[in-house]
Protein backbone atom coordinates (compact mmCIF):
# COMPACT_ATOMS: atom_id res chain seq x y z
CA UNK A 1 0.00 0.00 0.00
CA UNK A 2 2.85 2.35 0.86
CA UNK A 3 4.35 1.67 -2.54
CA UNK A 4 1.06 2.54 -4.25
CA UNK A 5 0.70 5.75 -2.24
CA UNK A 6 4.24 6.79 -3.12
CA UNK A 7 3.58 6.12 -6.80
CA UNK A 8 0.39 8.21 -6.72
CA UNK A 9 2.23 11.06 -5.02
CA UNK A 10 5.00 10.87 -7.61
CA UNK A 11 2.49 11.04 -10.47
CA UNK A 12 0.70 14.03 -8.89
CA UNK A 13 4.03 15.83 -8.39
CA UNK A 14 5.00 15.22 -12.02
CA UNK A 15 1.65 16.59 -13.28
CA UNK A 16 1.93 19.72 -11.11
CA UNK A 17 5.49 20.36 -12.32
CA UNK A 18 4.37 19.95 -15.95
CA UNK A 19 1.51 22.44 -15.51
CA UNK A 20 3.84 24.93 -13.84
CA UNK A 21 6.31 24.59 -16.72
CA UNK A 22 3.55 25.22 -19.29
CA UNK A 23 2.44 28.37 -17.46
CA UNK A 24 6.01 29.70 -17.42
CA UNK A 25 6.37 28.98 -21.15
CA UNK A 26 3.14 30.86 -21.89
CA UNK A 27 4.30 33.86 -19.87
CA UNK A 28 7.60 33.96 -21.75
CA UNK A 29 5.82 33.77 -25.11
CA UNK A 30 3.35 36.55 -24.26
CA UNK A 31 6.12 39.06 -23.42
CA UNK A 32 8.03 38.78 -26.70
CA UNK A 33 5.46 40.46 -29.02
CA UNK A 34 5.25 43.43 -26.62
CA UNK A 35 9.01 43.96 -26.84
CA UNK A 36 8.88 43.86 -30.64
CA UNK A 37 5.98 46.34 -30.72
CA UNK A 38 7.83 48.78 -28.44
CA UNK A 39 10.89 48.63 -30.71
CA UNK A 40 8.76 49.40 -33.80
CA UNK A 41 7.02 52.33 -32.12
CA UNK A 42 10.35 53.93 -31.17
CA UNK A 43 11.28 54.56 -34.82
CA UNK A 44 9.69 57.40 -36.80
CA UNK A 45 8.26 57.36 -40.30
CA UNK A 46 10.39 57.85 -43.44
CA UNK A 47 8.21 58.13 -46.53
CA UNK A 48 9.18 58.91 -50.13
CA UNK A 49 6.54 61.37 -51.42
CA UNK A 50 8.09 62.24 -54.79
CA UNK A 51 10.67 60.62 -57.05
CA UNK A 52 11.79 60.79 -60.67
CA UNK A 53 15.07 60.05 -62.47
CA UNK A 54 16.61 63.34 -61.29
CA UNK A 55 15.37 63.96 -57.75
CA UNK A 56 13.79 62.44 -54.67
CA UNK A 57 11.79 63.98 -51.82
CA UNK A 58 11.22 62.25 -48.48
CA UNK A 59 9.00 63.19 -45.56
CA UNK A 60 10.26 62.43 -42.05
CA UNK A 61 7.85 62.30 -39.09
CA UNK A 62 9.02 61.72 -35.51
CA UNK A 63 6.67 61.68 -32.54
CA UNK A 64 8.17 62.78 -29.18
CA UNK A 65 10.88 60.27 -28.23
CA UNK A 66 10.98 58.60 -31.64
CA UNK A 67 14.23 58.21 -33.57
CA UNK A 68 15.49 58.23 -37.12
CA UNK A 69 18.18 55.49 -36.98
CA UNK A 70 21.66 56.19 -38.32
CA UNK A 71 21.75 56.02 -42.12
CA UNK A 72 23.57 57.41 -45.15
CA UNK A 73 22.22 60.57 -46.77
CA UNK A 74 23.30 62.52 -49.84
CA UNK A 75 23.70 66.28 -50.15
CA UNK A 76 20.26 67.63 -49.30
CA UNK A 77 18.05 70.57 -48.44
CA UNK A 78 15.72 70.32 -45.43
CA UNK A 79 12.41 72.21 -45.16
CA UNK A 80 10.76 72.22 -41.71
CA UNK A 81 7.04 71.42 -41.75
CA UNK A 82 6.68 71.96 -37.96
CA UNK A 83 8.54 73.56 -35.08
CA UNK A 84 10.80 70.87 -33.61
CA UNK A 85 13.79 70.06 -31.43
CA UNK A 86 16.03 67.04 -32.07
CA UNK A 87 19.20 65.40 -30.77
CA UNK A 88 21.50 65.29 -33.81
CA UNK A 89 24.29 62.82 -34.64
CA UNK A 90 26.48 63.20 -37.73
CA UNK A 91 29.46 61.15 -38.92
CA UNK A 92 29.54 59.35 -35.57
CA UNK A 93 29.63 62.57 -33.51
CA UNK A 94 26.84 63.69 -31.19
CA UNK A 95 26.28 67.36 -32.03
CA UNK A 96 23.71 68.18 -29.36
CA UNK A 97 20.29 69.75 -29.76
CA UNK A 98 19.14 71.36 -33.02
CA UNK A 99 16.00 73.50 -33.07
CA UNK A 100 14.04 74.53 -36.16
CA UNK A 101 10.88 76.53 -36.80
CA UNK A 102 8.17 75.78 -39.37
CA UNK A 103 9.33 77.13 -42.75
CA UNK A 104 13.05 77.07 -41.91
CA UNK A 105 15.42 75.80 -44.63
CA UNK A 106 18.92 74.41 -44.16
CA UNK A 107 21.48 72.27 -46.01
CA UNK A 108 23.44 69.13 -45.12
CA UNK A 109 26.45 67.65 -46.87
CA UNK A 110 26.44 63.92 -47.62
CA UNK A 111 27.19 61.60 -44.71
CA UNK A 112 25.83 59.25 -42.06
CA UNK A 113 23.46 60.80 -39.55
CA UNK A 114 20.72 60.08 -37.00
CA UNK A 115 18.12 62.08 -35.09
CA UNK A 116 15.86 61.78 -32.04
CA UNK A 117 12.88 63.98 -31.27
CA UNK A 118 13.64 65.36 -27.81
CA UNK A 119 10.67 67.74 -27.82
CA UNK A 120 7.03 67.41 -26.80
CA UNK A 121 5.45 67.82 -30.26
CA UNK A 122 5.75 66.03 -33.62
CA UNK A 123 8.91 66.77 -35.62
CA UNK A 124 8.25 66.76 -39.36
CA UNK A 125 10.38 67.85 -42.31
CA UNK A 126 10.97 67.37 -46.04
CA UNK A 127 14.28 66.17 -47.50
CA UNK A 128 15.11 67.27 -51.06
CA UNK A 129 17.97 65.38 -52.75
CA UNK A 130 19.43 65.20 -56.25
CA UNK A 131 20.21 61.89 -57.94
CA UNK A 132 23.37 61.17 -59.91
CA UNK A 133 21.67 61.46 -63.30
CA UNK A 134 22.55 64.70 -65.11
CA UNK A 135 19.76 67.27 -65.23
CA UNK A 136 18.34 68.30 -68.62
CA UNK A 137 20.00 71.33 -70.19
CA UNK A 138 18.34 74.55 -69.00
CA UNK A 139 19.34 76.46 -72.14
CA UNK A 140 19.14 80.20 -71.54
CA UNK A 141 17.11 79.77 -68.35
CA UNK A 142 18.97 80.67 -65.16
CA UNK A 143 18.15 81.15 -61.48
CA UNK A 144 19.38 84.74 -61.83
CA UNK A 145 16.35 85.42 -64.06
CA UNK A 146 13.80 83.46 -62.04
CA UNK A 147 10.63 84.67 -60.28
CA UNK A 148 12.56 86.73 -57.71
CA UNK A 149 13.97 88.91 -60.51
CA UNK A 150 10.55 89.89 -61.93
CA UNK A 151 8.25 89.74 -58.89
CA UNK A 152 10.18 90.60 -55.71
CA UNK A 153 6.92 91.66 -54.01
CA UNK A 154 5.46 88.17 -54.36
CA UNK A 155 8.58 86.01 -53.96
CA UNK A 156 11.43 85.54 -51.51
CA UNK A 157 14.64 83.48 -51.71
CA UNK A 158 14.87 81.28 -48.60
CA UNK A 159 18.14 79.50 -49.40
CA UNK A 160 20.75 79.22 -52.14
CA UNK A 161 24.06 77.41 -52.69
CA UNK A 162 25.86 75.87 -55.66
CA UNK A 163 23.34 73.02 -55.96
CA UNK A 164 19.93 74.36 -54.87
CA UNK A 165 17.82 77.48 -54.66
CA UNK A 166 14.66 77.52 -52.56
CA UNK A 167 12.11 80.28 -53.23
CA UNK A 168 8.79 80.95 -51.55
CA UNK A 169 5.98 82.52 -53.61
CA UNK A 170 2.88 84.20 -52.15
CA UNK A 171 0.65 85.32 -55.04
CA UNK A 172 -2.60 87.10 -54.00
CA UNK A 173 -5.90 86.51 -55.77
CA UNK A 174 -5.98 88.21 -59.19
CA UNK A 175 -2.26 89.04 -59.26
CA UNK A 176 0.15 87.96 -62.03
CA UNK A 177 3.82 87.11 -62.42
CA UNK A 178 5.31 88.12 -65.80
CA UNK A 179 7.41 85.88 -68.03
CA UNK A 180 10.59 84.63 -66.36
CA UNK A 181 13.08 81.76 -66.31
CA UNK A 182 12.59 78.52 -64.50
CA UNK A 183 15.35 75.91 -64.33
CA UNK A 184 14.70 72.22 -63.55
CA UNK A 185 12.58 72.40 -60.43
CA UNK A 186 10.06 70.92 -57.99
CA UNK A 187 6.98 72.90 -56.97
CA UNK A 188 5.61 72.18 -53.49
CA UNK A 189 2.16 73.61 -52.70
CA UNK A 190 1.72 75.31 -49.32
CA UNK A 191 -1.99 76.07 -49.89
CA UNK A 192 -4.92 75.20 -52.15
CA UNK A 193 -4.93 77.43 -55.24
CA UNK A 194 -5.65 77.75 -58.96
CA UNK A 195 -3.36 79.31 -61.58
CA UNK A 196 -3.52 80.20 -65.24
CA UNK A 197 -0.13 79.00 -66.45
CA UNK A 198 1.57 79.84 -69.74
CA UNK A 199 4.95 78.43 -70.82
CA UNK A 200 7.01 78.11 -73.99
CA UNK A 201 7.07 74.33 -73.40
CA UNK A 202 3.41 73.50 -72.66
CA UNK A 203 1.35 76.45 -73.84
CA UNK A 204 -1.47 77.91 -71.76
CA UNK A 205 -3.58 76.03 -69.23
CA UNK A 206 -5.45 76.34 -65.92
CA UNK A 207 -4.07 74.26 -63.07
CA UNK A 208 -5.49 73.57 -59.59
CA UNK A 209 -3.36 72.39 -56.66
CA UNK A 210 -3.92 71.19 -53.10
CA UNK A 211 -1.71 71.87 -50.10
CA UNK A 212 1.02 69.21 -50.06
CA UNK A 213 0.94 68.61 -53.84
CA UNK A 214 4.32 68.27 -55.52
CA UNK A 215 5.27 68.25 -59.20
CA UNK A 216 8.30 68.58 -61.47
CA UNK A 217 9.01 71.12 -64.22
CA UNK A 218 11.89 71.05 -66.68
CA UNK A 219 13.47 74.39 -67.60
CA UNK A 220 11.20 76.85 -69.41
CA UNK A 221 10.12 80.45 -69.84
CA UNK A 222 6.74 80.91 -68.20
CA UNK A 223 4.21 83.38 -66.78
CA UNK A 224 1.22 82.88 -64.50
CA UNK A 225 -1.84 84.48 -62.95
CA UNK A 226 -3.76 83.61 -59.81
CA UNK A 227 -7.28 83.20 -61.22
CA UNK A 228 -8.66 81.39 -58.17
CA UNK A 229 -10.39 82.55 -54.99
CA UNK A 230 -7.47 82.10 -52.59
CA UNK A 231 -3.86 83.22 -52.27
CA UNK A 232 -1.40 80.90 -54.03
CA UNK A 233 1.42 79.84 -51.70
CA UNK A 234 4.13 77.48 -52.89
CA UNK A 235 7.85 76.65 -52.84
CA UNK A 236 10.11 76.52 -55.89
CA UNK A 237 12.99 74.09 -55.32
CA UNK A 238 15.41 74.80 -58.18
CA UNK A 239 18.05 72.19 -59.04
CA UNK A 240 21.19 73.74 -60.48
CA UNK A 241 23.45 72.07 -63.03
CA UNK A 242 27.07 71.87 -61.80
Amino acid sequence: MKTIKLSVLAIISFVLLSLSSCKNDKKTESKEPVKQEETAISEGEHKIIFENVYAKVSKISLAPGQVQPIHQGGSRVIYALTNFSIDWEEQGKKLGTKTWKKGDVHFHDAGKHAAKNNGTTKAEWLVFTKKNKDLPDSGENTVENDVTSVSPDFSKSLFENEAFKITKVNLPKGESIPKHSGVNRIIYSLSDYTLNYKSDAKGKTDKAFKSGDMHWHEASQHALQNNGETEAKYLVISYKRK
